[in-house]
């Protein structure tokens, strides 16, 4: 399988420590390494930086579609999540890259901009392209710079996407819309009735909402040592897309990829998982699924 990722490539700073994030290199190793699936990230790569993003995506099977040499967005990461900014997130014109995605034939497009590189309007070009999934993590479509820091802010482009896409993820505080948990809930749910969508909607450690069809499940998490928790949602997105393009239901996909994220985080300084690993904690986690009345 073929699968193309969408997104600048990020250059992430923990302390005094730098290291390669973003989608493409968490969702992207998950399916390249541990998977064997041809894999290849779109993104602009600052030249200074080429050698360490490139020699990083390369020990693990990800390839590169080099937009341009102009950028590379950097984040400082505090606790595990992305607190300050700097430099900047280049546009990637989906347009660009229909050429090759006639050549190569990807059976996946994952969406997974970092800060708004990518233009929502652009996707009713892009469902023509032949995709048998069509996937987006919504974090970096809410999520903007005020100065050096982050904050989110709701986007309606985002509600005139969903019928685009096949699966959507994002965690619950990025649909920011609303701070009620319940209200937020009820709104994709409603949403979710009028489109085929796949809403992933993740709340840390307390689990996963699956929404699907009108129908809200909460799937809570197995008791694991939390070693690292950054790119944890990259890897459920791209494992549930992927299980979604071979044919799996909503429910098993979704539950696979939580499965791999769980995975990821405890075992994030090794060897992440196998499949056989995923397989089986996944089909534990049926029994950790709920109904939510709404």
């Amino acid at each position: 399988m073929r699968i193309l990722i969408v997104g600048n490539i990020t250059v992430d700073e923990i302390g005094d420590r730098v290291r390669v994030g973003g989608t493409g290199y968490y969702g992207g190793r998950a399916l390249a390494e541990y998977f064997g699936e041809e894999v290849y990230v779109a993104t602009h790569v600052d030249e200074r930086l080429r050698g360490l993003i490139k020699g990083t995506l390369d020990t693990y099977g990800v390839r590169i579609i080099e937009l341009s040499n102009s950028s590379t967005p950097v984040f400082i990461i505090e606790n595990g999540r992305a607190v300050g900014f700097k430099g900047r997130s280049p546009r990637i014109r989906l347009a660009d890259l229909e050429s090759y995605t006639r050549i190569y034939g990807f059976d996946v497009a994952i969406l997974g901009p970092i800060l708004q590189e990518v233009d929502l309007n652009e996707l009713n070009v892009v469902t023509s392209w032949g995709f048998k999934v069509l996937s987006l993590d919504i974090q970096g479509v809410v999520r903007e710079v005020v100065d050096t820091s982050l904050r989110l802010r709701w986007s309606k482009e985002l509600e005139k996407a969903f019928e685009h896409l096949d699966v959507v993820h994002g965690n619950i505080r990025e649909f920011c819309f609303s701070e009620d948990r319940e209200h937020v809930l009820k709104a994709v749910k409603e949403w979710s009735s009028t489109v085929r969508t796949l809403f992933l909607v993740s709340i840390d450690e307390k689990g996963l909402y699956t929404i699907h069809r009108g129908e809200v499940l909460h799937t809570k998490p197995p008791q694991v040592n939390i070693v690292d928790e950054v790119g944890a949602g990259d890897v459920l997105l791209a494992v549930a897309s992927y299980y979604m393009a071979k044919g799996l239901d909503p429910l098993t996909s979704a539950l696979r990829g939580m499965a791999a994220a769980v995975l990821k985080v405890e075992n994030a300084y090794r060897d992440w998982f196998t499949v056989e690993m995923i397989e089986q904690i996944s089909k534990e986690l049926v029994a950790q699924t709920e109904v939510v009345p709404l």
